[in-house]
């Protein structure tokens, strides 16, 4: 007897065409989202490079600016300031004082009494000088508040007229001049 099977095995034909399209597709999916996914990659790396660089820049400029905070630390570690008020009551106007306060000093107050005030004013003068000459390698600055509503006109003109002429003697001396207005602008 002869079996039936066998013969039956040689005319099977698997046809596995749509099987290979259903690979090539998935291939295809595979390799597109390999794709997007180093798209991905590439992009992040230029970011992460483009802040490196940014911090980089950003961390130069930090340094930039400790450098000329610590060179500003010590030019106003050289400088020497005084600053002078000269107020006045408006009920004892013949009655002033000029007040100075020293850089490293203690407030200093001259008395301007009457209208013969030349002595007040050479003491005062003489004090800025000898101050001035002790600083002699530094520079010293001068200020007063101009317009100041206590101050007498007299009084601003001759610390302006004092202040002239100390920078004309000395070549390391300079004058802040300000208004009291400005200050509470």
């Amino acid at each position: 007897m002869r079996r039936k099977g066998r013969g039956l095995r040689n005319n099977v034909l698997i046809d596995l065409t749509s099987l290979l399209d259903v690979i090539f597709i998935l291939l295809l999916i595979l390799l597109c989202g390999q794709a997007a996914v180093s798209d991905d990659l590439n992009e992040a790396r230029s970011q992460a490079e483009y802040a490196k660089t940014e911090a980089e820049y950003a961390k130069a400029q930090a340094e930039e600016e400790r450098q000329l905070y610590e060179e500003q630390q010590e030019a106003f570690a050289n400088v020497w300031a005084v600053s002078i008020i000269v107020p006045y009551d408006e009920n004892e106007i013949t009655r002033r004082q000029i007040r100075f306060l020293k850089q490293g000093e203690e407030i200093q107050s001259i008395d301007l009494i009457g209208n013969d005030t030349a002595g007040a004013v050479n003491e005062f003068k003489e004090s800025l000088v000898k101050y001035i000459e002790q600083n002699q390698g530094k520079p010293v600055i001068l200020s007063v508040n101009e317009n100041d509503d206590y101050i007498l006109y007299r009084d601003e003109v001759m610390v302006d007229r004092i202040f002239d002429e100390l920078v004309q003697a000395y070549a390391n001396v300079y004058i802040v001049r300000g208004s009291a207005d400005e200050e509470t602008r």
